[in-house]
């Protein structure tokens, strides 16, 4: 990553376009950020001009930088970002009180651009409206923010459509007969359903942050018979959410139909799932927060865009043979086309290292937030996650027989016969080969645990104990 430039806005030979541009390419939002905060670009454009002035010349600007409608979004969202930051001179609640007031202008400004021209701005998304929404809040002006978030909830309400609005009829419905549970007594009910392994970290009026057991989703997009919750099935089966039916059936239960069958109050601003701020992979473990009304929703979207939300993760991981790893350090690598970063540190060893089967467990703390980022780290440095089904060799023995059988096939359909011997079984050490005796088949579970998160704004600092099958395997491994 480069250094952020200096530079001043007062020089004729400055262009605000190519700074923009050259920041996005090298870091994209965060490059964009950092520019802006580093050299007070906001403020100084507001000694120049009004805050008319200000936002139309940052917006042109961006248009300038941008070459698709992802990259203009993005580079409006990282501005916008840039003035939810209380600038560092002499007088910082008139800095406050301008960047609100400079976001707003730039918000009615792509909404102005948008309605004369479509194909020449986008349309604000939830990011766009959250940010606003959390620098007005910052300004304390209610009345302002409040308007944001009506229309935050009017746009979420059109996407979610008619099963939603349906949906929430049903729970005022039901609202009227039930009693919330307190967190303690919610815990219970949910690990008597869904296993030991779901656990309620902290919970206040704004959110709930949670434990989610491995293999079990976060949400549905599509609402199937293997989601419904049913008094027969509760009652019936201990870790439902990830178990077989009486019948046979896959019984797939989220996390989000699980608590709002517990009659928590989840957020509506996520039109595609309640309270979802965030997410983890249905094979991952560990903290995950959800909104419970829809003003913390919003300034959480924020506080994750602006990275002030702290996660970190541990990882089980082969020992790489070669060359060894350092004991800490930095992955900088593209994930899925962005650019992601993230710090890692060797927590313990198992076994011989220089060996097939010598293990390491890893923390790693994400400092930008891309799909699969930890997954996509840990591989670059040439140690997939075990049981990872997408970046792992390293399966049980059913998961790896499937996932051969869908490579041969695949092979086989472009004519192409693959004569090769996955070896990689007889590798796994015998404390994680065991695991597959106690899987349930098709279920899908690795060995990444979301260890922690920190939420400053909302007063959050938990950790996520680990599984019972991660520590009766740690256990193995450390006794050797």
């Amino acid at each position: 990553m480069s250094a952020s430039p200096t530079i001043s806005c007062n020089d004729a030979e400055t262009n605000l376009a190519n700074v923009l541009k050259a920041a996005y390419e090298d870091r994209e939002t965060d490059g964009v950020q950092d520019i802006i905060r580093s050299n007070q670009i906001v403020e100084q454009l507001s000694a120049k001009g009004d805050v008319d002035a200000v936002a139309d010349e940052l917006v042109t600007a961006a248009v300038e930088a941008s070459s698709s409608n992802k990259s203009l979004a993005a580079i409006l969202n990282a501005i916008l970002g840039s003035c939810c930051d209380s600038s560092s001179g002499s007088d910082e609640t008139e800095s406050i009180n301008n960047s609100a007031q400079v976001a707003l202008a730039i918000l009615e400004l792509i909404d102005e651009m948008h309605d004369e021209d479509e194909s020449t701005m986008i349309k604000p998304d939830i990011v766009t409206l959250s940010l606003v929404y959390y620098s007005l809040c910052n300004q304390s002006n209610q009345e302002s923010a409040q308007l944001i978030l009506e229309r935050a909830q009017q746009m979420s309400k059109k996407a979610a459509g008619s099963q939603r609005r349906r949906a929430l009829a049903a729970e005022r419905r039901k609202g009227s007969h039930t009693t919330k549970l307190d967190a303690k007594e919610a815990e219970k009910q949910l690990q008597a359903i869904y296993g030991p392994d779901i656990h309620i970290l902290h919970e206040s009026d704004d959110l709930i942050v949670l434990s989610k057991a491995a293999g079990q989703v976060c949400y549905h997009t599509k609402k199937t018979s293997a989601g419904k919750i049913s008094a027969k099935r509760k009652k019936a089966k201990k870790g439902a959410a990830a178990a077989p039916d009486d019948d046979g059936s896959k019984v797939d239960i989220s996390l989000e139909d699980s608590l709002i069958d517990m009659n928590f109050v989840l957020s509506t601003v996520n039109p595609v799932a309640r309270g979802i701020v965030h997410r983890l992979d249905r094979g991952t473990s560990g903290c995950i927060c959800l909104a419970k009304s829809n003003e913390a929703h919003m300034k959480l979207i924020a506080s994750f865009f602006l990275r002030r939300v702290k996660k970190k993760y541990l990882a089980l991981v082969p020992s790489p043979s070669s060359p060894s790893l350092e004991q800490e350090g930095v992955i900088d690598a593209l994930v899925g086309g962005k650019s992601a970063a993230s710090k890692y540190r060797v927590v313990s060893t198992y076994g011989d290292e220089s060996s097939s089967q010598g293990l390491t467990l890893l923390e790693v703390e994400t400092l930008t937030g891309r799909k699969h980022q930890v997954r996509v780290h840990c591989t670059e440095i040439g140690c997939p996650i075990i049981f990872d089904p997408l970046y792992s060799s390293f399966q049980p023995p059913v998961q790896a027989s499937r996932r051969k059988a869908k490579k041969d096939f695949q092979r086989n359909k472009r004519g192409k016969a693959d004569n090769t011997e996955d070896t990689n079984q007889s590798s796994l050490p015998k404390a994680i080969s065991d695991l597959e005796t106690t899987m349930i088949p098709g279920q899908e579970k690795f060995f990444l645990h979301a260890q922690s998160l920190s939420i400053p704004e909302f007063d959050v600092d938990v950790q996520a104990p680990l599984p019972g099958w991660w520590t009766e395997t740690l256990d193995q491994l450390e006794s050797g």
